[in-house]
């Protein structure tokens, strides 16, 4: 009995101590759920407003995004706030978008995202200023933007690039198919304006591969009425039979692309031999929008343009997430990868917490988030995730893709720098089999590291770089004097391409600066605000402000055999034939005949002699010795002076003396008279800013070749150029024109880098050794040759002065001294011998007759 008591206490006791440790394991559990939700209670909730048309499947894609991102958030241990979102239903209401603004701030949400269309980002902003919330939106802005939003708009944040690129990208498929007229559609509200001003650009781009657009098809904002369904089908039927089957669809709301397709595929917009292109925002609305069964029966081979994002750990977790939430939701396999609009919701989450977690202090001011939005940088889902001036930064890479069944086929890879990454593939006869030829099973993403290097279209007289077309390959190949200094001065194994770029020169030179392109090559000048920002070369070649003006003949020509000669050499000239004549006369006249008589005889005698000589035609005599040192030295100077006159005579005679018609450049100033200048240079900004010249008569020419025409027929009264343009012009103008000065110089030109390209210091170290060993000059006589603009002097020729002569007239005046200072000491000495003699014979005489 006391065996079974104790056996029936052990049996009691374990289920006792059993229920004992899991009441204390639950307690346990409990308390850490309880610190856990004290933990999370003890977070701030950070209150996000979200506007988004949830009624459009893309909409409640990106909803579906910023979920997932506030989950990821909210479960990180970092940070002290809880992000909490608040949706409101747009319905793509502008109206309706500003209310729901009103009644977040109400709620005093600290930011508001969302807002697809650029209208409703706007009108939200205005509203958002007032109380300094900052709003990020999806919209893209317009193309180009007029000026940075943020002077209007301080608090709003665009979370997307700009469609410039895009609209080149489409541009560059078209020029593909060799097309030369396309269609363009888009569904716009009746204020709508960004779908025109993108169709404006779109036709810039296709103007410059020589295509252009044959229609426009605007649609008018989808409504589910009957009359809203029949606009829509009158308008494609217009579609029906287009020459050139191109369409391009800009614009479609996701509530018009089911019916668009249903349309589209009724009228046979989308059989036989039609290219459909796509841009990104209708494409991704088709894609969320539309039955995938209807997509690929209708719409394939149709060509679509997706956003290049990187692939990585996050991203691949975050596709298996949103497919996981998304089959949940809709029960259906979807094929087809969500779009970039839905990564960058996701990552505007991220953007927001990282703001709000670099913090210094928890009390967060509107202030202080708009100044770190501002400055913020995240590597996203969609790449990297930075603002400038509110934009996002960056240039978009496009992957082109094509329908093809349930999925999409990657057909190439686009960027802006360096356009497609392979030959994109030609149109076939069937649309079907339109990329049949092509690999596509995999995509080369890795860009070739080849240069691009921006170079000007077209140049002045073409001298300095000029496209040509090759006859052998038909490919376009460039010339010119600055070609040629590239070619000569690239270090070994360089590998670029060029592209020419069509504008201004200070574009070209921005868009070096925002990398654009790796360099700029041509006759850019190197001045001090572009300095600021890009990296510039050694210069190459000089350059300095010229002003070129018609020219006319010297009418004052009656007295132009003085001019040989300066008024100093004439005089000095008349001075020594004076002294010759008189020292000729002095040592004459007591002992020739031919000299003697009155005096008046006697100096004209003598006057006569000596210019006679000057053309060796005198016939007197000459008795002194002394005389004919004298006219030795005298005929030295006469044959050397008068083939000197001779020569120079015949210059001024033969040479037509040209005078500038405006001689100064203050004269023009005076008078606004117009002058002109090269368009595309800033020579015509310098005018008008530096110089003073008034804006309209400040005349800006683009055809080079017209520039002779514009000043024979007066349009202008001087022309403005650059000393190496001066040059170019005197080449193909050899006659009729001056050239003047006035020391307005500039840095030269020189070839264009980043800045800190230490391509720019191997450049410059290789155009010191062209200059040094005379390589440079031989070019630049090559482009620009000498003998043509040596005529276009303005016919002053430097007239003979003293300068030239004083040593020989010197001499002359020394002999002729000499010789008249030895005579006189002669013919004292013969009358003193003379007077001697006959004192000593009268003394004799005397004597002999005492």
């Amino acid at each position: 009995m006391g065996s079974l008591r104790r056996s029936f206490s052990r049996s009691s006791t374990r289920p006792f101590l059993a229920n004992l440790e899991l009441f204390l394991l639950l307690l346990s559990l409990l308390s850490l759920c309880g610190g856990a939700a004290e933990g999370a209670d003890r977070r701030k909730t950070f209150k996000v407003g979200v506007i988004l048309d949830l009624d459009s499947s893309l909409g409640n894609q990106m909803r579906m995004a910023i979920e997932i991102a506030c989950q990821d958030a909210n479960n990180s241990s970092s940070g002290s706030y809880y992000m909490k979102p608040h949706y409101v239903n747009s319905r793509a209401n502008p109206l309706r978008s500003i209310s729901a603004a009103e009644k977040l701030i109400r709620k005093k949400v600290r930011v508001i995202i969302g807002l697809e269309t650029w209208q409703e980002a706007t009108l939200v902003a205005e509203i958002a200023d007032h109380s300094q919330v900052p709003v990020i939106s999806f919209a893209a802005n317009h193309v180009p933007p007029t000026l940075p939003w943020q002077t209007m708009w301080p608090s709003l944040f665009s979370m997307s690039t700009d469609l410039s690129d895009q609209i080149r990208c489409i541009a560059d498929i078209v020029g593909s198919y060799n097309r030369q007229r396309v269609t363009i559609i888009y569904e716009a509200e009746a204020y709508d304006t960004v779908y025109s001003e993108l169709s404006n650009s779109l036709s810039v781009e296709l103007d410059k591969i020589g295509s252009k657009i044959e229609d426009r098809v605007i649609l008018r904002a989808f409504s589910s009425s009957p009359s809203g369904g029949k606009s829509f089908e009158e308008r494609l039927v217009k579609l029906k039979g287009k020459a050139s089957p191109i369409f391009i669809v800009l614009g479609l709301s996701s509530r018009a692309s089911g019916h668009f397709l249903q349309e589209a595929r009724k009228i046979g917009l989308f059989n036989g031999d039609s290219v459909w292109i796509f841009a990104e925002k209708p494409f991704n609305n088709l894609l969320a929008s539309v039955e995938h069964s209807i997509i690929s029966t209708t719409m394939e081979g149709a060509i679509g343009l997706v956003t290049h994002h990187p692939e990585n750990r996050a991203s691949g977790d975050f596709k298996t997430k949103f497919l996981n939430k998304l089959h949940q939701k809709h029960g259906e396999t979807f094929n087809f990868e969500q779009s970039i609009d839905v990564r960058r919701a996701h990552d505007c989450l991220m953007t927001i917490k990282k703001v709000i977690d670099s913090s210094p202090t928890d009390d967060i001011t509107p202030e202080l988030l708009l100044d770190r939005l501002s400055r913020v940088r995240l590597f996203g889902l969609s790449g990297v995730i930075q603002f400038e001036k509110g934009q996002l930064t960056g240039q978009s890479k496009f992957r082109i893709v094509s329908v093809n069944g349930n999925e999409t086929r990657e057909l190439q890879l686009w960027s802006p720098n360096f356009g497609f990454s392979r030959s994109f593939p030609k149109k076939q006869s069937q649309r079907t089999s339109a990329f049949a030829n092509s690999d596509t099973s995999k995509t080369d993403r890795r860009y070739s590291p080849r240069m691009v290097i921006g170079i000007p279209r077209t140049t002045p007289f073409g001298k300095f770089v000029k496209e040509e077309i090759d006859d052998a390959t038909g490919n376009a190949m460039y010339v010119g004097f600055c070609i040629d200094i590239f070619e000569k001065a690239r270090p070994h194994g360089l590998n670029y391409t060029f592209s020419p770029h069509e504008g201004a020169y200070e574009d070209l030179v921005d868009k070096v600066h925002d990398k654009t392109y790796d360099a700029a090559v041509g006759d850019i000048t190197i001045l001090a605000n572009r300095s600021q920002y890009v990296e510039f070369t050694q210069p190459y070649i000089e350059s300095e402000l010229s002003m070129i003006v018609p020219a006319k003949p010297d009418s004052d020509r009656a007295l132009i055999f003085m001019k040989p000669f300066t008024p100093t050499m004439w005089a000095a000239s008349g001075g020594i034939l004076i002294y010759t004549m008189l020292v000729v006369w002095f040592l004459e006249h007591p002992t020739n005949p031919e000299f003697r008589g009155s005096r008046t005889n006697q100096l004209s005698t003598a006057l006569w002699f000596t210019f006679s000589s000057l053309f060796f035609a005198h016939r007197e005599r000459i008795n002194h010795n002394f005389t004919r040192i004298v006219l030795v030295i005298w005929f030295i100077v006469a044959l050397i002076s008068t083939q000197s006159y001779t020569a120079s005579l015949t210059t001024m005679l033969t040479l037509q003396n040209l005078q500038p018609t405006v001689t100064t450049m203050e004269r023009l100033r005076i008078s606004k008279a117009r002058v002109g200048c090269d368009a595309v240079s800033f020579v015509c900004d310098y005018l008008n800013k530096k110089l003073n010249f008034s804006k309209d008569v400040v005349i800006g020419l683009r055809n080079s070749s017209g520039y002779g025409d514009q000043l024979a027929s007066g349009n202008i009264a001087a022309l403005f150029l650059e000393y190496p343009y001066e040059r170019a012009f005197l080449a193909k103008y050899c006659y009729g024109y001056v050239v003047t000065h006035e020391n307005y110089r500039f840095g030269g030109f020189g070839f264009v880098f980043p800045k800190g390209s230490p391509l720019a210091a191997k450049f410059s170290e290789a155009i010191l050794k062209l200059s040094e060993s005379g390589e440079m000059k031989r070019l630049e006589d090559k482009w620009f040759p000498r003998e043509c603009t040596m005529r276009n002097s303005t016919g002053n020729a430097p007239r003979l002065g003293l300068d030239s002569f004083w040593a020989l007239y010197g001499f002359t005046i020394a002999t002729s001294t000499g010789c008249l200072l030895l005579a006189c000491l002669c013919a004292r000495r013969s009358r003193q011998v003379h007077e001697e003699g006959s004192d000593s014979h009268g003394t004799s005489q005397d004597m002999s007759t005492s």
